[in-house]
């Protein structure tokens, strides 16, 4: 699952993830938009604090991004 799809169904803010994070919330605002990727550390951060549904490989393509994704994708 993409970051920003995890933040929006959640309905968890850039602050809010910030704090749990700590990280600044234009971090947090850039990975959402692409901008910025997090490295190997903050990816595995955002892995334990999304509970497993956005994945290091979500972040580099790598695979389905989720169970969603893959059942909207054309065949």
């Amino acid at each position: 699952m993409r970051f920003a799809d995890w933040l929006i169904r959640t309905g968890t803010t850039d602050a809010a993830f910030a704090v749990r994070a700590g990280k600044s919330r234009e971090t947090v605002r850039r990975w959402k938009a692409g901008e910025r990727e997090p490295d190997s550390e903050a990816m595995a951060q955002i892995f334990d604090l999304t509970d497993g549904q956005v994945t290091p490989n979500d972040w580099v393509g790598v695979g389905p991004r989720s169970a969603t994704s893959a059942e909207t994708s054309p065949s």
